[in-house]
């Protein structure tokens, strides 16, 4: 799974500052593989986690939590087009 932040402009540091909460916290979480951040190489305004989870209630807990329950709220505010979420299969492993 993929999560796309383009920050609106002036809001950069307070959603990075979010966001590195947010592994704080999911990292912490049963059922979390893998939950990384990262920032894009030219254009620094766009943040992306790529997350796995052991399965779809996994995921559906983190999906509930405070912390995503917030930052689904405030991104209208923080990101200039909500939050892009793309869910993907692993093929050819």
């Amino acid at each position: 799974m993929f999560a796309k932040f383009h920050a609106k402009s002036g809001k950069e540091q307070e959603l990075k500052k979010r966001l590195l909460e947010m592994v704080t916290h999911t990292r912490k979480e049963d059922g979390c593989v893998f939950y990384n951040l990262h920032i894009d190489q030219k254009q620094s305004d766009i943040f992306y986690f790529m997350e796995c989870w052991r399965d779809q209630p996994a995921l559906d807990f983190h999906m509930s939590t405070p912390y995503v329950q917030a930052i689904i709220r405030d991104s209208e505010d923080l990101t200039q087009d909500g939050i892009e979420i793309s869910y993907m299969d692993l093929i050819g492993a």
